[in-house]
Parts: C-alpha cells; structure tokens; sequence
C-alpha cells in the first residue's frame, strides 16, 4: 500500500505530465505554418488574428487567376507576394479564395498550380461571400457553367475537380456562404439578434468589423484547426456573440 508522499509524488507526476502534454500540443500548433491567397473578403477574415506562423497575398477586389497573373502590387502591403512565400517555404494550411469573374476551369488551374508547388500543405478554399443585395440568390444557384457565384454549388463542384486532379490531398472550406445562410434563415425565424442579414455587413460586400469578422475570423480558424478565439472581439455585445458561436457551432455538422 502507498504511503501518504507516495500517493502525492505520483498525483504530481500524473499532473505534470498531463500538462507537458498539453504545453507541447500548444507548442506543436503554433509551429504550424498558414498562408492566405485571396482578396478583401479574405482580410476580412483578420489573418492576423490567426494563430502560429501566418503570412497572406491579399489584393483588394481581386479573382485568384488575376492574383496569380499579377502579385506584384497587392493592396494590402504587408502582403509577403506568393511567387516568394510559395517557392521559398513549405506551407501546412493554405486558404485561397475563389471570386467574382473567374469561371470553374480558370480556379480549377489556378490552385492546382499552387498545389503543386506545396506539396504538403492543406489546401482550405475560403467560400468568401456575395453581395448582400444577391447573396440568396447566389447561394441557390446551381449553375456552375458561368462565372462564379458564391454557392454551395460552385464550392463543391471546385473542390471535386481538385479531388479528381489530386486524389491525395486534403481539401477543405470554411463555409462561410453556409453560415451567413444559417444566419439569414435564423432572422426569418426570429431566432437571431438582428433585423436583417445587412446587419452583418458594414458595405455591399465587406462584413462589419466586430459582429460580422468576429464570425468569419473564427470560421478561418476552425477551418484552419485552430481553436476559436475571442481576441480582438471582446467588446462585441455578449448576446451576439453568444448566438455567432452557436452559428459557429454548425461548422462541426457540415
């Protein structure tokens, strides 16, 4: 039988051994390095916020064909310009971000180039979001022959063609398109703290900086694997964030 400082030596080991392990799958997962290729919808998801090793390619208003063809000047400046992070580093998580006036073939060419030239990392495809004035009738769309429309549809037939191309590889989306349709459907049912789904855009297409990134931001994350995060939003009114999280929540459903 254990003598009483036995009994404690050997709850401290136990305690301290949990807690290396925790400290070391922290560790582990701030060692992991993230890179995002798109435009304003893609800053807009607060890549500085992220968590580990993080640099972006952003260009204001901008397709990924376009971005690909031309990284020399991107508006965001503290851009690190893909033709150099991509060649120069080996990347974990890759998020890139499809939108308006590219067609399905040009993104299908456009990331599978990048893919190739990472060939380890992740590849996360940030749905992004319509205009408020067309997001409904957007995301019902089927249509996939045309340019792109910020729909299920479009998503899922661009993540099938680079499943076929690279039967190998990881490929996911943050659902954003998804959640702002949760959200939509919520207020119809007087189920959520606002009027209307405007109230989570603070322009025609640009989310608002607490309530709507506060939303997308985590999405990112958990897209991402990383744990959500309250950073940077804490003055967001409580009961807002309180249903944001419980649209968060049906991430882990989709």
């Amino acid at each position: 039988m254990l003598k009483p400082l036995s009994i404690f030596i050997s709850c401290c080991l136990i305690a301290l051994g949990i807690l290396f392990a925790g400290t070391s799958l922290q560790a582990e997962e701030k060692a992991k390095s993230y890179y995002l290729i798109g435009n304003s919808l893609t800053w807009d998801t607060v890549p500085s916020l992220l968590d580990g090793d993080v640099q972006w390619h952003v260009d204001c208003g901008k397709s990924l064909p376009y971005i690909y063809e031309h990284p020399e000047k991107p508006c965001v400046k503290a851009s690190t310009l893909w033709p150099t992070a991509l060649k120069e580093k080996q990347y974990d998580l890759i998020s890139v971000q499809p939108h308006y006036g590219s067609m399905l073939a040009e993104d299908v060419d456009t990331i599978s180039k990048w893919v190739k030239m990472q060939p380890k990392a992740t590849f996360i495809i940030h749905t992004g979001w319509a205009r408020s004035a067309t997001r409904a009738d957007e995301y019902a769309s089927t249509d996939v022959s045309g340019k792109l429309q910020h729909s299920p549809a479009y998503i899922n037939a661009l993540i099938a063609a680079l499943k076929k191309q690279f039967p190998d590889r990881e490929f996911k989306q943050t659902y954003a398109i998804n959640l702002l349709e949760q959200v939509d459907s919520d207020i119809k049912q007087n189920k959520a703290p606002f009027d209307q789904i405007t109230d989570l855009y603070r322009d025609k297409i640009h989310m608002k900086t607490d309530s709507g990134r506060y939303l997308m931001h985590n999405a990112m994350r958990h897209a991402m694997e990383q744990p959500r995060s309250e950073k940077g939003y804490e003055k967001v009114d409580p009961k807002v964030k309180q249903y944001l999280n419980q649209v968060l929540d049906t991430l882990n459903q989709l």
